[in-house]
Formats: C-alpha cells, structure tokens, sequence
C-alpha cells in the first residue's frame, strides 16, 4: 500500500500531501514507525491542520517538495 492510501485511510477529508508534510517535519524519515506510532503522528497532524488551516499545510506541503 502506498503512503498516501495509507494516510487517506487514517484521515479521510485531508488532503494526504498535508498530512505526510507535517510528519516530516518531526520525522526525517516515517519508515521507521511503528503502525501505533504512524497513526498517532496522523492524528497530530490532523490537529495541525485544523488549528492552522489549509494554506499553511500546502505551504508545508509545497516545502517538501509534495
């Protein structure tokens, strides 16, 4: 399953780019995740993007290169 499918799965209504973003803004790389650990790491970023809004989670986004 790719990560973004994955991400969707976990947080349907958010755009998966935003999500992945902000996880690696903490984590250089999210391989290393436990699947407990990944879906806490959505769940913040889901709480990210609500309190920041979406053009800060595309400028994020953007930043990565996603």
């Amino acid at each position: 399953m790719r990560l973004s499918d994955h991400i969707a799965k976990l947080a349907p209504g958010y755009d998966p780019r935003h999500i992945e973003a902000y996880m690696r803004v903490a984590h250089g790389t999210l391989g290393s995740l436990s699947q407990r650990q990944f879906a806490a790491e959505v769940r913040l970023c889901r709480a990210c993007i609500d309190e920041g809004g979406l053009d800060a989670a595309e400028r994020c986004a953007v930043s990565f290169g996603l």
